[in-house]
Formats: structure tokens, C-alpha cells, sequence
């Protein structure tokens, strides 16, 4: 279930296996996706109601049953049956063992968004790379990105609520400004979108 999600980041490959650990019953799985962005979609529209952010890596969340985790191309997520404070901890532990042997470098949002703090970042922050991924992660801009591919949005739900959307090509990005009635040349003029980088757009949103 839930596959087309995966497919739609761009997957890799996964692997499933039941963690028997300090008298406590453990379901671990970890995903590789085909890149760091990609990881952090995925974590990004599956993480719900973080308890706490363990410092394993740059994107964690902990909730009484589940320890979900992103680091590099990697999305680990490590599922305990009771959501009790020993397992719990012991699903750090393992989480701290499985990040340990990950060599990948962190994945920085900031050129997505620049001056923005790395706590709203870490928190507040979906990437979707599609229509499924916007769905799951943030309905309610579903139709900002109507008929549109070859897109990266990051949308930052925090008091200022933002999306940073970087387009493949130059037709993506064409796409798009049509679909919004917006002329290039007049980006500038509009203090709400600015245009961070070659088809890249930061676009502040109102109520």
C-alpha cells in the first residue's frame, strides 16, 4: 500500500525486518530513495505530531509508537508495539545503531529557503514533488500546482506560511507562471515572489 507515493519521489530500494531488542518486539524499515530531497519527501508527508526530535540526525520524529528518522537518501522508520518509554528509548538506540553506518551528508534546505531558521525548517516544512506527495502532505496547495510537472516545492506551514518551488525546466517553470497569470519581467516588482535562482521561485502566501 501507499506505493505510487514512493514511486512518485523516486525509490530505490527497501528493507523490512523484525528487531527483537531488551525483551521488546521492533518492526524497522528503511527506505533508499534516489536522493537526499527525495528521502525528506517521503519523512516530510509521513511524520505526524512529533513528541520530540532526537538528535540522530537533521530530521527526526518521535511519537509513542513509531521513531521516524531521514538522513542522506535514507528514510528509516522503527515501529514499537506497547508505545511505552522503554521502547521508545530502545527505538533510539536502534535508530543511533542504523544512522552510525550511514555516510551520507545532510540534506540542506537552505537554499530553498534562505533566512529562514533551521527550527522551522526542521518542523514545519513538506517537500512534495507531485500531485500524490501534495495530497498527502499539504491538500490545501494541491491546485497551486494544477496540471504542472517537473517541479520541487517545499511548503513551510509556520506563521508565514511560503513555498519555494524550483521547476526542471524552463517549460515547467513557463507552465506555472501561466497557470498563476504571472509575467517574469514583473517578478520583482511583486514583494511577495521572488525568484531565488534560475526557475526557482519563493512565493510568500496570504490568507
Amino acid at each position: 500500500g501507499g506505493a505510487e507515493l514512493y514511486l512518485e519521489y523516486g525509490f530505490s530500494v527497501v528493507s523490512v525486518t523484525e528487531i527483537e531488542y531488551m525483551q521488546g518486539k521492533y518492526k524497522t524499515e528503511i527506505y533508499k530513495m534516489t536522493g537526499s530531497e527525495e528521502a525528506f519527501g517521503i519523512f516530510s508527508v509521513s511524520k505526524y505530531k512529533c513528541l520530540d526530535r532526537p538528535a540522530l540526525a537533521e530530521f527526526t520524529c518521535r511519537t509513542k509508537y513509531q521513531l521516524q528518522i531521514c538522513k542522506g537518501p535514507y528514510y528509516i522508520s522503527i515501529i514499537n508495539g506497547t508505545g511505552s518509554k522503554s521502547d521508545s528509548i530502545a527505538s533510539v538506540t536502534i535508530g543511533k545503531i542504523l544512522t552510525a553506518r550511514i555516510r551520507d551528508e545532510e540534506l540542506d534546505l537552505s537554499g530553498y529557503l534562505p533566512g529562514i531558521p533551521r527550527e522551522i525548517i526542521q518542523s514545519k516544512c513538506i517537500l512534495a514533488k507531485g500531485k500524490i506527495g501534495m495530497m498527502n502532505g499539504s491538500p490545501d496547495h494541491e491546485d497551486f500546482f494544477r496540471g504542472i510537472t517537473g517541479f520541487t516545492a517545499i511548503i513551510v506551514n509556520s506563521e508565514k506560511k511560503l513555498i519555494s518551488a524550483r521547476f526542471r525546466n524552463d517549460s515547467s517553470y513557463k507552465q506555472f507562471l501561466d497557470l498563476h497569470k504571472i509575467k517574469d519581467e514583473t517578478i520583482e516588482a511583486d514583494g511577495r515572489i521572488k525568484k531565488i535562482a534560475t526557475n526557482h521561485l519563493l512565493i510568500e502566501l496570504t490568507d
